[in-house]
């Protein structure tokens, strides 16, 4: 059997194995096929054509593009930006070479997604700008544009709406991290525009169906605040304690005092 046809088999038990979430076996199948790819002349860096060249750049694709799902899967985000850095040289510079993938659009959404959720903002929009008309219009690259998009008017609310909307099963695992910097910040505007709060209302706030689930965040993220049986009750920011203490009329009847005086003396 030749390396190319002997790889292609094992793509299909690696691909196989990452869609049924079996993560080790994947990983011990993708390492094989990374190393059997490097007895390939056609790759990047040498690039040599030949008669197997494009099926052997379309296996190595493949298997890239499924890798770069399963560390998102994973949630490893070192892995995700190693698989790539090793996809792009093959979309980039053999794209008219290729057939196309039906993975590309959901690979390049995810990877908006993760740099969204990394706050990377100047390279979103970077790749961002490197994508064609189809691309960009795509679902699978709406998505993250619109996630930015409610970020940068404050539409938290949106944010965290958009987990019952994703285009693609991979996308859950970026989002849920993303997710919970919105609740937090949300949790951080109530407890300094409200003394309290009733369970419902947080709830509904932080899209929580359970109470248990709102226990929890609670007890893992602000375990000063308290529960009751139908409301919270936040403790005062430590800036507005502080802010409490500062003697602010006696300083405006001190500052008035002064230009008084300095009318006078001009």
């Amino acid at each position: 059997m030749s390396k190319l046809a002997e790889g292609e088999q094992l793509f299909a038990s690696f691909r196989a194995s990452a869609e049924k979430g079996d993560i080790q076996k994947a990983k011990s199948l993708l390492t094989q096929l990374k190393i059997l790819m490097t007895t390939f002349d056609s790759l990047p860096p040498m690039g040599a054509e030949g008669p197997n060249a494009a099926r052997e750049r379309t296996l190595a694709r493949d298997v890239m593009e499924v890798a770069v799902f399963l560390s998102a899967r994973e949630g490893d985000s070192d892995a995700f930006q190693r698989h790539m850095a090793q996809l792009k040289p093959l979309c980039m510079d053999f794209v008219s070479q290729l057939p196309p993938s039906p993975n590309q659009s959901a690979v390049l959404g995810l990877n908006l997604l993760f740099l969204l959720v990394e706050n990377r903002l100047a390279e979103f929009h970077s790749e961002l700008e490197l994508m064609g008309d189809a691309e960009r219009a795509s679902e699978c690259v709406m998505f993250p544009v619109r996630l930015e998009q409610f970020l940068m008017v404050g539409s938290y609310d949106q944010v965290l709406a958009a987990r019952d909307h994703v285009p693609h099963e991979y996308y859950k695992y970026f989002l849920e991290s993303l997710l919970g910097t919105v609740r937090d910040g949300i949790a951080e505007c109530s407890e300094a525009a409200y003394s309290e709060l009733s369970i419902a209302e947080a709830q509904k706030m932080l899209r929580m169906d359970q109470r248990s689930e709102l226990e929890a965040f609670v007890a893992d993220k602000y375990p000063e605040w308290e529960l009751t049986a139908d409301k919270i009750i936040f403790k005062a920011p430590e800036a507005c304690k502080k802010s409490a203490e500062i003697p602010s009329m006696r300083l405006i009847a001190e500052c008035l005092s002064y230009a008084t005086e300095l009318e006078r003396i001009v």
